[in-house]
């Protein structure tokens, strides 16, 4: 492969393999973000990259930027946002992407998502889009308990569960905080099996990398129940990739999409089978790792070879297998208010001969945050050889894990596997 030049859109701890995948491959790297002396900016400087402190959200600057350093593709993943972002530049910038900016509300509007799978005869959760001053009327039909959501969020932001039409009210402004439109989405609230899906497209052909299970664990009746453990292959494998599946490929056959990322949450269970939650043209931050611990196929090799090499991509896709007979996993545990004191306890874990990788987002003095500062307190990857043997160390892990203040007291909220 001769020398190219990759704009990479994003700089966080994520992106890092990434640059040093692209320098290994004598792939110039680009790296683009507004946080100063972000990670992947440090390792593209490192190895000889460029790297701009320059907001996502400037397209103009950005484009600019890729006319100055010949970029031949761009590339990003993880966040819904860095995606849009990323359209709206290759659009300018007339970079190829697997999207335009036209295709964007497809997978950035969650209520032109929910009417599309409507039209398509894709089951969805029954919502209704909600305007400051909305009548009581305008919920007929539906059953409490509901979320309402913004309809251009991004990492689960803004969602309340509500119990009422006066509960909406109440929560309204607060589902705004984190979005640019007026509105809100409500739905109803969907408690069954709950599932990730990891795609490429391909010459519009849906290629299923992996799908998890996805388990949540509740603190509290009026929040959202919290993301504790993510694992591949699902469980249930054998009963949702079918109707997964097909979704996803009528799905694209109406937004038009031919080519790169794809991922799914959806719902399915025996009293509503199978409901789409989300879906996103990129994917999933925090969980893409379990993909490579399972099939063997990296995301980043996958987006290196969607970028630059047809014949390798193809390559990659056929031999990764979603029904993987060894398991991986990611367990989340999330904190309430509090100041550590203690983290002997995760310190340990983190150790653990067992996991793959570990992180730990507070020290020793700081305080978590009400809501908790950082995205998680902790998050550990584990594999093992069967799904019997990663619920079984998930389940010691879980029982071992502490976070503890100057009292002794254990800040982090409870973690409880999935029954199936």
């Amino acid at each position: 492969m001769s020398e190219k030049t990759l704009l990479i859109l994003g700089a966080l701890e994520e992106f890092v393999p990434l640059v040093k995948l692209a320098v290994s491959r004598n792939i110039r790297p680009v790296v683009v973000d507004g946080n100063p002396g972000a990670p992947a900016k440090k390792e593209a400087q490192r190895l000889g990259g460029t790297a701009y402190d320059t907001d996502i959200h400037d397209t103009e600057h950005i484009a600019g930027i890729a006319a100055k350093e010949h970029a031949d593709a761009i590339t990003t993943a993880y966040s819904d946002l860095l995606l849009e972002c990323m359209v709206k530049i290759a659009d300018r910038a007339g970079l190829p992407c697997h999207l335009t900016p036209g295709q964007l509300p497809w997978y950035r509007d969650k209520d032109v998502t929910n009417r599309t799978c409507e039209e398509l005869g894709i089951g969805t959760t029954k919502s209704v889009l909600l305007k400051p001053g909305f009548e009581d009327s305008e919920l007929d039909g539906f059953e409490f308990p509901m979320i309402i959501k913004p309809l251009d969020m991004y990492g689960s932001r803004g969602l309340r569960i509500v119990k009422s039409a006066s509960d909406i009210r109440a929560h309204f402004e607060a589902c705004l905080k984190t979005s640019h439109r007026p509105e809100v989405l409500a739905e109803e609230y969907n408690d069954e099996y709950e599932f990730n899906m990891q795609c490429w497209v391909l010459d519009g052909t849906v290629r299923v990398l992996g799908i998890a299970d996805r388990e949540k664990t509740s603190h509290d009746p009026t929040e959202i129940p919290l993301s504790t453990r993510n694992i591949y292959p699902s469980r249930l494998i054998d009963k949702v990739y079918a109707p997964a599946l097909d979704a996803l490929s009528r799905y694209i056959a109406k937004t038009g999409q031919t080519d790169g990322p794809l991922s799914m949450q959806f719902f399915w269970g025996p009293k509503k089978g199978f409901m789409v939650g989300e879906i996103a043209a990129r994917y999933l931050g925090y969980e893409h790792e379990l993909i490579e611990f399972t099939t063997g196929v990296s995301i980043e090799e996958i987006l290196l070879a969607g970028a630059f090499d047809r014949e390798r991509l193809h390559s990659l896709l056929d031999s990764c297998d979603p029904f993987a007979k060894n398991s991986a996993a990611v367990i989340y545990f999330h904190a309430k208010d509090g100041i550590v004191s203690d983290l002997s306890s995760a310190l340990a874990i983190r150790a653990r001969n067992d996991v793959q990788y570990g992180k730990i987002f507070y020290s020793v003095g700081d305080r978590i945050g009400s809501p908790q500062i950082m995205p998680y307190a902790a998050r550990f990857y584990i594999i093992a050889d069967s799904r019997e043997e990663i619920d079984a160390r998930s389940e010691e892990i879980i029982s071992k894990m502490a976070m503890r203040d100057a009292d002794g007291h254990d800040l982090l909220y409870p973690n409880c596997l999935g029954t199936y």
